[in-house]
């Protein structure tokens, strides 16, 4: 046992125990989180700045902190599928009204698909606003053992789809086996789960509405499933700045932050379309005659906290919680736009990253980017969005999906897989600030927001509960 692994341990556990007296002192969540985000980042670029890549003691390290980093996301990918499939039942099957289902969700997945195809222009612009140059960009980085190891993935994945065309993948969102879908095994197992927990819940909905005493148990026992699973999310969630802190001490130490450099043009572009994207949000909100100042104050702790953890799916109470608590979002709206935002129209995820790819990859084959390949590149994007996992990684399938369907080369997504976490950490904010933006306007549109709530002061207690 090296004395580089035990000083950098007591350093790391030194932080964890930092993490656990701001805990003791009831600083917020959101708080936390950033602590640990600021800390992981800092923590981590500073050992490989000081030790490099290759300190025999480093790889013990590595070792150690991957049981915290691997087993928090472990973690949160064992809850995903029993959230999104009680969630999805209980909010249908306790629906108000014959109509609210059906004036509900169409809202919902349109709000969603008119900013996944915004997203996915914001993205192309991107691309030439900051010059990204694929080929520079090949050139640069050359192809490393990473690179050729995550290229030779993404092409059995590319073949895969290939075979499948596009009618295989809708046919692939509808389940042949509940029990298959329930194991998360496949690329559209979360919105097989959608889809089967919707048709449960509406076939509970109509016997309720005929029959209510022969589904009065199974109601009770969906209700409690589902405040029993919401339970144990909480639990996971608690997790969260100790998990934050080991996932970015490890993303830092392992990276070369001299190839990230390389690449920072694309990363900067990555940001600024992130950003932009956000404006957008805030303009519809305006639009839809609300406060954005409120919207972007309120849902600022549930953007941290996917930051930091890379999933929509583990943000969903807090999703929900928000939207009902503090943006008067109805309950039935808020579960609806919460879980289908996981799914369905991600506008980092979904739009923007395959968008730019898109075009670094026509860049690469001299393909001619004109009208009509934008415009066909934005419906295949807004197709595709459908069954993107909200996830670590679901960009990548996304990207997959759209090069494939276009007929283009897929190297650059794996030329990219060195800055890929540090992406993906803003657009799974974005994904979430656009899910929590389908509920808002749906509730809206559907005159069932509380504009009273809405527009009252930020409170972060339900952030810091946790």
């Amino acid at each position: 046992m090296s004395l580089t692994f035990l000083l950098l341990s007591v350093l790391f556990f030194g932080f964890y125990w930092l993490l656990g007296r701001l805990k003791a002192q009831k600083k917020s969540f959101n708080t936390r989180v950033l602590s640990a985000l600021v800390g992981g980042l800092v923590f981590g670029g500073l050992i490989q700045l000081t030790l490099g890549l290759t300190d025999t003691g480093l790889g013990q390290f590595a070792s150690l902190i991957a049981v915290f980093a691997k087993g928090y996301v472990k973690l949160l990918q064992m809850i995903v599928i029993p959230l999104v499939f009680v969630a999805m039942i209980s909010s249908i099957m306790n629906v108000d009204g014959g109509g609210a289902l059906s004036r509900i969700a169409p809202r919902v997945i349109g709000v969603l698909m008119v900013t996944v195809m915004i997203s996915a222009v914001v993205g192309i612009a991107s691309i030439y606003i900051f010059g990204v140059d694929a080929q520079a960009l090949v050139r640069t980085v050359g192809v490393n053992s990473a690179v050729l190891a995550r290229d030779e993935t993404l092409l059995s994945t590319q073949a895969a789809m290939e075979n499948q065309g596009i009618g295989g993948l809708v046919l692939s969102i509808i389940p042949a086996n509940i029990f298959d879908m329930l194991t998360g095994s496949q690329r559209t197992s979360t919105l097989s789960t959608v889809l089967f927990g919707m048709f449960l819940g509406y076939s509970i909905l109509q016997v309720k509405r005929r029959k209510p005493e022969k589904v009065e148990p199974l109601i009770a026992f969906i209700n409690a499933a589902r405040e029993a699973v919401l339970s144990m999310v909480r639990e996971i969630l608690k997790l969260t700045p100790y998990g934050v802190f080991a996932l970015m001490t490890s993303f830092m130490m392992t990276n070369d932050l001299f190839a990230l450099a390389e690449m920072g043009r694309f990363l900067l572009a990555s940001y600024v379309a992130i950003g932009v994207m956000f404006v957008v949000h805030l303009v519809f909100v305006a639009i839809f005659g609300l406060s954005p100042v409120s919207f972007a104050q309120k849902i600022w702790p549930v953007l941290v906290f996917g930051f930091g953890s890379r999933s929509s799916m583990a943000a969903i109470p807090l999703n929900v919680e928000t939207q009902t608590r503090q943006l008067g979002v109805d309950e039935e709206t808020a579960n609806i736009s919460a879980t289908f935002g996981t799914s369905i129209g991600q506008n980092g995820c979904a739009g923007i990253y395959p968008a730019m790819l898109a075009i670094m990859a026509a860049q690469v084959m001299d393909i001619p980017v004109d009208v009509s390949f934008v415009v066909q590149l934005i419906v295949v994007i807004a197709i595709a969005s459908f069954g993107i996992a909200g996830v670590g990684g679901g960009a990548t399938f996304a990207a997959v999906a759209v090069l494939t369907i276009m007929g283009l080369d897929i190297t650059v997504v794996a030329i990219l897989v060195s800055i890929e976490a540090l992406i993906d950490m803003a657009r799974t904010a974005l994904n979430i600030s656009g899910s929590m933006l389908a509920g808002v306007l749906t509730g809206r549109s559907n005159r069932t927001l509380d504009l009273k709530l809405f527009n009252t002061r930020v409170d972060d207690t339900a952030a810091s509960q946790i």
